[in-house]
């Protein structure tokens, strides 16, 4: 951790120090402090971060990660904006670094990088990293031509994780990051070939890919946050922006505006690893002249099939906005969590039944205990728990849609959830259902069981707010209004309790779980309950 502090610190400096070059190109102490700062950086003997290298030093010159082709891309664009202010000796050895420990190294080793063959971010981000700095400096047309044959074969294999709905199962950040630097590397592909080249020209899926970040955004800057998600933040404008201006769709520009206010209202977050001289400049580049202090965004009921997301919006006949997200999918998606049939509501931009998303990242949490933290178990989130199991990790654990329906007035989303559950949870059948009616703003939820096993079947709320709970209803706490929730047939309330986790910054933080069985277990197989507003 304190190697990744300095090591991101030196590379926000001299992103720094090139955007303030730029700004006042007659101030000689900025393109002073661009030298220095990036000789320090070429000195350095390894990119790669040493948690990614597998030797006993932590370096490996030849190693191609993620913030090694960052550290790439980053010299790439100090050349292509100052190489007349540099010496020729320093632009000569950055050139060479390029060249020989990624182009030729990408092109004699590539059987050799898990990546290549990898559906998740980091295919998208080497390859930006190895041929994006190509694209940019390379001036020998053959070998930019072969690393252009490989990048074919390879990075579709990224667009397999994305289902034809454009769904991400890893969330907004990860989207961002991946489908981000794809959408680089595109732009970069179609400079340097003079559009006779494109990533996303006449792609359909492209398209759906392209809207995934402004569909899973939320009102008050939160997130739909399954999985490894952030629960709020900011998108990228800069990438919205490009993304609205390539693809002639003017529905992700009023995104773009919200998320520039955004960065208007709060300033821009200096010591994010993102803040780098790629990142900062197409912010300044892609900036709008002005921004409105009224931005008509619309929240569009959607359906990612292949993922098995459903989101919907709604305002009920007292003004009450609602926000409501759930998911099915299989135990084994990328940054998994066990939380097939999970859900989220939002009242008001306010998060009430929450997502943990993504706690601290630990070396644990990316091993074989990962599934003891709370952010990734099925403890650690608003689902039953048959018999004292959880749900399991794993492909086969998967769930089935039974409904998805959506519109302006309902929302009705069913889930069988029965092959989530291990063996010893002995149950025949569980059924999740959902139905909402957004005029009259009530939310039902209901489970179904058959067990082999009658021992327990408890079902739970998780929440972040204040809860008072009584024999007949649960209120959670909100601003304004509470969140009413009232056990129906054969359904009681069998306490709450607190758990404790960090979160992403390692901040201590506690949800409560709010707890629901049958009254009777063999009789009725299903709980339910009724959630509403009141005052």
């Amino acid at each position: 951790a304190n190697f990744e502090t300095v090591y991101f610190e030196r590379r926000r400096r001299l992103s720094r120090a090139a955007i303030c070059a730029l700004l006042e190109p007659d101030d000689s102490r900025w393109m002073a402090s661009v030298r220095y700062k990036t000789h320090e950086i070429l000195d350095e003997f390894s990119w790669a971060l040493p948690a990614h290298v597998n030797t006993f030093s932590g370096k490996d010159p030849m190693h191609i990660d993620p913030f090694a082709g960052e550290t790439a891309n980053l010299m790439a664009h100090i050349v292509d904006l100052f190489e007349p202010l540099l010496s020729d000796d320093l632009v000569a050895n950055i050139k060479w670094r390029l060249r020989s420990q990624f182009y030729e190294n990408y092109l004699n080793r590539h059987d050799d990088f898990f990546w290549m063959l990898s559906s998740g971010n980091w295919n998208a981000l080497c390859h930006q990293g190895v041929v994006g700095p190509a694209l940019t400096l390379e001036a020998d047309p053959r070998l930019v031509a072969r690393i252009l044959g490989y990048m074919k074969r390879y990075l579709a294999i990224f667009l397999t994780g994305y289902g034809a709905d454009g769904g991400c199962s890893e969330g907004p950040a990860y989207w961002q990051q991946g489908f981000g630097w794809f959408c680089a590397l595109n732009q970069q592909l179609e400079t340097r070939t003079r559009g006779r080249l494109s990533l996303i020209e006449n792609d359909p899926k492209i398209n759906q890919m392209a809207h995934y970040g402004s569909r899973v955004s939320l009102p008050n800057f939160h997130f739909v946050n399954f999985s490894d998600s952030l629960r709020s933040g900011s998108l990228n404008p800069a990438l919205l922006t490009y993304l609205a201006d390539r693809l002639g769709d003017d529905s992700l520009r009023p995104h773009a505006l919200l998320h520039y206010r955004y960065l208007r209202e709060h300033g821009l977050n200096f010591a994010a690893q993102r803040s780098d001289l790629f990142y900062l400049s197409r912010i300044f580049l892609n900036c709008p002249a002005a921004i409105p202090e009224t931005i008509d965004v619309q929240y569009e009921d959607v359906y990612f099939k292949d993922l098995g997301v459903l989101i919907a919006h709604g305002r009920d006949a007292d003004e009450n906005f609602w926000d409501f997200a759930a998911k099915t999918g299989h135990n084994n998606e990328q940054h998994n969590h066990n939380d097939c049939g999970s859900y989220i509501l939002n009242i008001n931009g306010l998060p009430m039944i929450i997502e943990i998303g993504a706690p601290e990242y630990t070396k644990d949490y990316f091993r074989e205990r990962r599934y003891e933290y709370l952010a990734a178990r099925t403890l650690g989130h608003s689902l039953p728990i048959v018999n004292g199991c959880e749900q399991a990790p794993g492909l086969h654990y998967a769930a089935k849609v039974l409904a998805a329906d959506v519109d302006p007035e309902t929302v009705h989303f069913c889930a069988d959830l029965t092959r989530c559950y291990p063996t010893a949870a002995e149950c025949n059948e569980v059924v999740r259902d959902f139905h909402w009616d957004k005029a009259r703003g009530i939310l039902t939820v209901k489970d179904y069981y058959e067990l082999n096993r009658e021992e327990s079947f408890d079902s739970s709320i998780i929440t972040d707010r204040d809860v008072n709970l009584a024999p007949h209803q649960a209120v959670i706490a909100g601003e304004g209004f509470s969140l009413i929730v009232k056990p129906l047939s054969n359904t009681v309330f069998a306490g709450a309790e607190d758990h404790e986790y960090r979160d992403h910054n390692g901040v201590p933080r506690k949800i409560r779980r709010i707890i629901m069985r049958p009254q009777k277990i063999d009789e009725g197989h299903s709980i339910s309950y009724e959630i509403s507003i009141g005052a």
